[in-house]
């Protein structure tokens, strides 16, 4: 069926998708024969197999109930949950016999009026990588790819990714459906909807801004919520997804929480009352139910629901990032810091850490860091006598327990960097990608932005070096820009300018006046680009100083770079002076560095510092 249509009527109404597969099969009283034999017992999937008759019947149920939408029973029909039952060389049949089975039923009740759908169902396997580990980010991605064609080929409408607990699963699973829409030249709506627990969170720890943030590159068609809960534990979360979101919404709850003894006991009408609660205030487009909901629940929804009007999608995304927890930018929060000390190019201690293989100690640094208010974390594993994406790996593996903020990943090595992102929950920030030697960079690293979702560092570097002057800088970034935007379809909200800050104590020629064009080159680079955002790594400019002098300075650098309007910096956030407790004597001595560099002001600036021990801070 045409995705167009499924867009013009979720323009109109709000659909009604259908209720519990499981619930419908409990209540069917089936014996181990009906499953096949004891050894298949329990497997629904497999019941496509041996009694597709049965499957029809409650798929009938619940359109004669109302239904728009209803969703194959291939819940666990990946191979990773077919082998409990030694069904998995079953898997992409299983999907393909499912899915014809529903369409064969919705096209008995399908008319040009009143037209139905069928959702492929895909479940969150057995398996959590963040959570239970026992699989690998490529044998999910493997695994969704073969159920995703067997449900293609059996002719479903759209794909539903449902009862997502963890969010590196999804991302394994869009890799994998869309590997499989490219194999079979078929392009079909995506519906991506998670699981928040009483606590208010997925089990992986993601609240719904991130999940949703952190899923928003797939562009799927509609996002939401089901299982889990009853109606009212969603409600924050829908509200909040409802304000971000531009995609559709989509909510099927449980018939409320089970009790004791895994009976659910929402009635139909209250059921129905508590998500008229939710379409009045705008916030829904697509509503069914989940476990416990039976054709009951489905017809009071369809009958309750026709008189509210549809949600209307967000037109735009803020720049936003993720790790477990959002980072939604908004000005007030300027600047944002990126906290620099698990880098093994910039520290030490990190440094000798990893070369020790104690991960799990460096993965501490990382958490002071958050601690002293770093709202990013910049990753950097480059030493050219190790492995680069062996500790990036064995770093990550304790990085994503010890820390909620989104991360940045600092490698020019294309293949940490995928590797790398399939270990990030959230929506992470690439660092960094330039023109130095030509596109080349681009057209590798840009396809991880869309595969995996990502923002990313543009340096204003091209071919002729390092733009030093402000009118360079900006030159450097409208190439940049025009090429990425325009060329390579990343949106400019998630491009991160770095304007590049070169030392002034250093007494090199060429870097003279620097600190002042940088401060120039943000204001010029905000000015021409307003949805982009600008970064730097402040202590470059500080390099070679005496090491009180250092953080001085970097202070008062970053409150200049501030006022022009830098969005991010990347600072070691322990040891961050504030601007307004430096003393006025000492704020001039660093203008005149940063302003009127010469010999004069930097040997004025280092016989004030040399020697000088750091005060123990309140």
């Amino acid at each position: 069926m045409d995705s167009t249509l499924l867009q013009k009527q979720l323009e109109e109404r709000i659909l009604i998708f259908d209720g519990a597969m499981g619930t419908m099969l409990q209540a069917a009283g089936l014996t181990a024969a009906d499953f096949g034999g004891e050894l298949y017992e329990g497997c629904n999937e497999y019941l496509n197999v041996t009694k597709p008759e049965l499957i029809a019947n409650i798929h009938r149920a619940y359109l004669e109930a109302g239904a728009d939408i209803i969703e194959t029973n291939t819940f666990g029909a990946t191979s990773i949950v077919l082998e409990d039952y030694n069904l998995q060389h079953m898997a992409r049949e299983i999907n393909k016999k499912a899915a014809e089975i529903a369409k064969r039923i919705a096209g008995q009740f399908s008319t040009s009026d009143w037209p139905r759908f069928v959702a492929g169902s895909m479940g969150p396997t057995t398996k959590a990588l963040s959570v239970t580990g026992g699989t690998t980010f490529e044998k999910l991605t493997e695994a969704y790819e073969e159920q995703a064609i067997g449900l293609i080929e059996g002719g479903v409408d759209l794909l539903l990714l449902e009862t997502s607990q963890d969010t590196r699963n999804v991302k394994a699973a869009y890799l994998g459906i869309t590997k499989a829409m490219k194999k079979l030249n078929k392009k079909l709506p995506l519906f991506v909807s998670g699981t928040i627990e009483p606590m208010g969170t997925m089990l992986a720890g993601q609240n719904i801004e991130a999940f949703y943030l952190s899923i928003a590159h797939m562009n799927p068609l509609a996002v939401g919520l089901n299982c889990a809960t009853g109606p009212e534990f969603m409600q924050d979360s829908i509200r909040s997804l409802s304000e971000l979101s531009t995609s559709y919404v989509i909510c099927y709850p449980n018939a409320g929480l089970p009790d004791e003894e895994g009976r659910y006991h929402e009635s139909p009408e209250s059921f129905a009352k508590k998500l008229a609660a939710f379409a009045e205030k705008g916030w829904l487009n697509i509503v069914g139910g989940c476990c416990g909901t039976t054709p009951g629940h489905i017809r009071a929804l369809s009958e309750t629901l026709r008189k509210y009007a549809p949600r209307k999608p967000k037109q735009r995304l803020p720049h936003a990032v993720s790790g477990i927890e959002p980072l939604i930018y908004d000005e007030s929060m300027r600047p944002l810091f990126v906290g620099e000390r698990t880098n093994v190019i910039g520290s030490r201690k990190f440094k000798r850490l990893i070369a020790e293989g104690k991960y799990e100690e460096a993965s501490e640094i990382a958490r002071a860091q958050v601690k002293k208010n770093a709202h990013v974390i910049d990753i950097c594993l480059a030493d050219p006598d190790r492995d680069e994406l062996y500790d990036m790996e064995e770093f990550l593996k304790h990085v994503i327990n010890k820390v909620k903020v989104p991360l940045m990943i600092d490698s020019t090595d294309e293949k940490v960097i995928e590797k790398a992102l399939t270990y990030s929950q959230g929506k992470a920030i690439i660092n960094s990608v330039n023109l130095e030697e030509g596109e080349e960079r681009f057209q590798k690293i840009v396809p991880l932005v869309h595969k995996y979702g990502a923002a990313l560092v543009v340096g204003t570097i091209d071919e002729k070096g390092m733009a030093v002057t402000a009118q360079r800088k900006l030159e450097v970034a409208k190439r940049s820009y025009d090429l990425l935007v325009n060329k390579y379809g990343v949106h400019p909200r998630d491009i991160i300018f770095d304007p590049l800050v070169f030392p002034v104590g250093t007494g090199d020629e060429q870097y003279i006046g620097s600190a002042k064009e940088t401060i120039e080159g943000i204001r010029l680079i905000k000015e021409a680009f307003p949805e982009c955002l600008t970064i730097l790594g402040i202590s470059n400019v500080s390099f070679g100083l005496p090491p009180v002098g250092r953080e001085v300075l970097n202070a008062v650098f970053l409150y200049h770079c501030t006022q022009a309007g830098l969005d991010y910096a990347i600072v070691n956030t322990e040891k961050l002076e504030r601007y307004a407790s430096i003393p006025e004597e000492e704020k001039k001595l660093c203008d005149d560095l940063l302003f009127h560099t010469s010999d004069e002001t930097l040997a004025r600036f280092t016989e004030f510092y040399r020697g000088k021990k750091t005060e123990a801070k309140k």
